[in-house]
């Protein structure tokens, strides 16, 4: 049986209603109050102390706080230490900077800094706000004219805030040290409790890479942020075990065998996440799958044509043009424009998601400029001060991820009104123009950095496709020996369940790019989804196999299917098979035969 060929998904656009609906979002309460608070206490402990710059000087250090967030506790808590003597590196270096005559050096600095922290926070995949907090203290720093002689203070209060922001996300681990493995199982055990219910749909295939991420992010806190390992029956081993029948259903799911009991199964794993039953001693129950470790993610990272390579040059471009600008025009506050540049490209945005991003950067930017001549008119300091950041910064959390023009209204006016209160500038009208033109030279640095490097190769996606069928087909003598739990198998079920993910995200990147790429991949999904159909039918065997050790094939019919997987690379057939990953092959046949007539009858 061949399933029927999906059609493309809808590709991005760049609209102006977005800017005005709130897309769905987690719960971010929490996440917002520590954040505020970690602000708000920098803040008010200068004014206590009598130094209100110092205090201000200090939320530097605290941007720690937006980091690391949902992390195992003893993993984040190296993080966030590094995190914080990254941005005391950076700030210490921009203001060193101003020791020079010129404005060159320091933007300079900033470039290098904002390239080597996209670099590492894409490698490392650190998350947001990722590179853009490192480039914008080290961009701030060289603003900080004439407190070059000050170095040993400066540092000292921006690690203090660093160390604020260490706390408040720390204190959690005393009463429930196992909270983010609990939540992240249990989101993923919501995202395959939905999957399961969806039996078809338009949108199934991209809900099951949705799934996915969500197992992914869950397998990571269990296993790869794990700086040891779980003990029989403690409860990282039990987290474990659940982790594991939850990918057990997930697989059953792919296979057609989901529905309600599915689902209901899913729902139960995520209900005992909190009290996580005892399991078997077996050995095998608990030993997790092979994962890449740092050092070997920086080693591929430091290929040319790597991903972290790529966006850490355009990054460091971006800084060093928008920066060369600002020193070319004598702006006061360059670094706004380089700390935007970077903006628009540390997450490795495709060119229509980067637009949208500039439009809703530069709109939010002109509209909270509103809100900040407003507050800045009354010249708060001590409390008031600390009270307005972080309400502010309490908003900007709890909305960014649903509407980013929306949170930049109040992104706006915490900088402006931090910035007023560390070195007045006389003038608010004059400040306001800089903040608002600034913003704008940054975003249009941005946008022409990356539509100048994003010629991507319509080949590249037909590459990462081709990958993930070698993945298979590495897997597959595993299978082949009833093999699902040496460390060999271990690592090419990860590598796999790698490569089918870096598909997807490809695929959802070149979308963006327009012109050849958008045409190649939208010829090309429905192979993309066959291929990950096939990919998780294999990986959901693995974890049958593990489980009951039932043997799924013979090492005869492994062979055939793994030259039957070669016939399809080079795009021949027919290919016939039946039994185990039949109707996964023939779907994939199928869409590579008529994504090459496709492409061969437009060229």
């Amino acid at each position: 049986m061949t399933h029927p060929l999906p059609q493309s998904p809808p590709p991005p656009v760049v609209s102006l209603s977005a800017l005005f609906r709130l897309r769905p979002g987690p719960n971010r309460v929490f996440f917002g109050f520590r954040a505020a608070l970690a602000m708000g206490l920098c803040v008010g402990a200068g004014w206590l102390a009598g130094d209100e710059g110092a205090g201000l000087l200090a939320t530097l250090g605290a941007f720690a706080a937006l980091y690391g967030s949902g992390r195992p506790y003893r993993h984040r808590a190296a993080l966030l230490a590094i995190i914080g003597a990254g941005l005391v590196v950076s700030v210490v270096g921009g203001v060193a900077a101003t020791a020079a005559a010129s404005a060159w050096p320091g933007v300079l600095l900033a470039a290098v800094i904002a390239f080597i922290a996209a670099f590492l926070c894409s490698a490392l995949i650190v998350g947001p706000p990722g590179a853009y907090l490192f480039a914008l203290a080290a961009a701030a720093g060289t603003h900080m004219h004439g407190q070059a002689a000050h170095l040993g203070a400066i540092a000292v209060a921006v690690a203090a805030g660093a160390a604020v922001a260490w706390a408040l996300q720390m204190v959690g681990a005393l009463w429930r040290p196992r909270w983010p493995e609990e939540t992240s199982l249990q989101a993923a055990a919501g995202a395959v409790a939905a999957f399961a219910e969806r039996a078809s749909g338009a949108d199934l295939d991209l809900h099951r890479h949705a799934t996915a991420l969500a197992l992914h992010e869950a397998w990571l806190n269990l296993v790869a942020r794990q700086p040891g390992r779980a003990q029989p029956n403690d409860r990282l081993h039990r987290l474990r075990a659940l982790n594991r029948e939850l990918h057990r259903i997930f697989g059953a799911a792919i296979a057609g065998e989901g529905g309600r009991d599915a689902a209901s199964a899913a729902r139960a794993i995520g209900a005992q996440a909190k009290e996580p039953p005892p399991v078997p001693g077996d050995d095998a129950l608990y030993k997790p799958l092979a994962y890449i470790t740092s050092r070997e993610m920086l080693a591929m990272s430091f290929r040319p044509d790597s991903t972290p390579m790529r966006i850490a040059s355009r990054v460091g471009a971006a800084a060093l043009i928008a920066g060369g600008i600002g020193a070319l025009m004598g702006l006061d506050r360059a670094y706004w424009a380089i700390a935007a540049s970077v903006l628009m490209l540390y997450q490795g945005l495709d060119l229509t998601r980067a637009m949208q991003r500039g439009l809703e950067r530069t709109l939010g930017t002109f509209a909270g400029l509103g809100l900040a001549a407003i507050l800045l008119s009354a010249h708060p300091h001590g409390l008031a001060l600390a009270a307005i950041i972080m309400v502010l910064q309490f908003l900007i959390e709890i909305v960014v991820v649903r509407n980013y023009a929306l949170a930049t209204i109040f992104i706006t006016p915490i900088a402006l009104t931090v910035t007023e209160a560390a070195t007045p500038a006389g003038d608010i009208a004059t400040l306001l123009i800089d903040r608002g033109v600034d913003t704008a030279i940054g975003c249009a640095v941005g946008l022409v950095v990356l539509f100048a490097t994003s010629r991507r190769s319509d080949a590249e996606l037909r590459k990462a496709l081709d990958a993930t069928i070698s993945a298979a087909r590495a897997l597959l003598p595993m299978l082949a020996a009833n093999d699902a739990t040496s460390a060999m198998a271990r690592r090419a079920r990860i590598g796999l369940r790698n490569a089918a993910v870096d598909m997807m995200l490809l695929y959802e990147a070149q979308t963006g790019m327009g012109g050849r790429a958008r045409e190649e991949a939208d010829r090309l999904w429905p192979a993309i989804v066959a291929a990950q159909r096939l990919a998780f039918r294999m990986l959901a065997a693995c974890w049958e196999l593990e489980a009951s050790g039932a043997r799924v094939l013979t090492p005869e019919e492994g062979v055939k299917l793994d030259e039957a997987l070669s016939e399809i690379m080079l795009r021949r057939g027919p290919v016939e098979n039946e039994g185990f990953l039949a109707s996964e092959m023939s779907t994939l046949h199928a869409a590579l035969l008529s994504a090459t007539a496709l492409r061969e009858s437009s060229s």
